[in-house]
C-alpha cells in the first residue's frame, strides 16, 4: 500500500521507511502548502470545508507540473464538502467546461466518492478518471469501503482502464485505520495524525500484518506503475 502524509518532510519520510519498510511513502500537498521535496505525491483538493478557491487549485496544479521534481501520482477533483451530488456536477464540469494546467491530462485523475447517494449511482457518473478517492466521515467509509473497492476493481466503464479504478480512502482514521485499510484492499491513504502526533506504532503495527505476497502495493498492484523516487 502507498502512504501518504500530509505536510510531511523528508526526515519524517525515512522515519515512515523503517517503520513501515514493506510499503511505499510519498507526500499529500494541497493549495494551503506544497513543499518541493523529492518523492511520491498527490494534490489534493482542499475542499476540507464548504469553501473552496478554485484559482487557488489551479495554480497548486500548475506548480505541481512545472516546478516540483516530479508529476504527482493523481490529483483530486473539486468536490463540493458533505454532498455526493453536488459532486458529481462539480466534477463534470470540472472536467468538461473548466481549464485545467498544461500537462494534467496526462496525470491521472481521482473522482471523489462521499455520503448522500448509493455507491453504485457514484460509481455509475464517473468520467475521466483513473481513481477514486473515498471520503466522508470514517463510520461511512468502514461501512462501505469493501463494497467500493469491490466496485472499483471491477470497473469497466472505460475501456483505457485495464485494471479497474485505483483505490485512495482520505484519512481512515484510529489507531487500526491504515491496518483496515490495507486489509480492505485500497492501493493508497494518506494521514495526518502519524507525523503530528507521533504514532510510529499505526506503522509497525501496519508492517506485522503485512503479507508481501498479497499486499494491495505488492508486484501485481497497479500501484507499480507509479512513481517510486525514494529521498535519501
Amino acid at each position: 500500500m502507498r502512504l501518504y502524509y500530509t505536510g510531511g518532510s523528508p526526515d519524517n519520510l525515512r522515519k515512515a521507511r523503517k517503520h513501515a519498510p514493506s510499503h511505499t511513502h510519498g507526500f499529500g500537498w494541497t493549495p494551503q502548502k506544497m513543499t518541493p521535496h523529492d518523492g511520491p505525491y498527490f494534490v489534493d483538493n482542499g475542499a476540507y470545508t464548504d469553501s473552496f478557491d478554485a484559482d487557488a487549485y489551479y495554480e497548486t496544479l500548475d506548480r505541481a507540473l512545472t516546478e516540483m521534481p516530479t508529476s504527482p501520482d493523481f490529483f483530486v477533483l473539486p468536490d463540493v464538502y458533505g454532498d455526493a451530488e453536488a459532486t458529481i456536477e462539480k466534477h463534470l464540469d470540472w472536467l468538461y467546461n473548466c481549464k485545467l494546467p498544461v500537462g494534467s491530462g496526462e496525470v491521472m485523475r481521482y473522482w471523489v466518492l462521499q455520503p448522500g447517494l448509493p455507491i453504485e449511482e457514484q460509481f455509475d457518473a464517473i468520467r475521466g478518471c483513473q481513481g477514486v478517492f473515498v471520503g466522508g466521515p470514517k463510520r461511512w467509509k468502514r461501512a462501505y469501503g469493501d463494497r467500493i473497492v469491490e466496485l472499483a476493481n471491477d470497473y469497466d466503464d472505460d475501456p483505457t482502464l485495464s485494471n479497474g479504478l485505483r483505490t485512495h480512502v482520505g484519512n481512515p482514521g484510529g489507531e487500526d485505520g491504515l491496518v483496515w485499510a490495507y486489509r480492505t484492499g485500497f492501493d493508497s491513504c494518506d494521514t495526518t495524525s502519524i507525523f503530528q502526533n507521533g504514532y510510529w506504532h499505526y506503522l509497525e503495527q501496519l508492517e506485522e500484518v503485512t503479507d508481501e505476497t498479497q499486499s494491495p502495493g505488492g508486484p501485481d498492484s497497479a500501484q507499480v506503475s507509479l512513481s517510486e523516487v525514494v529521498s535519501t
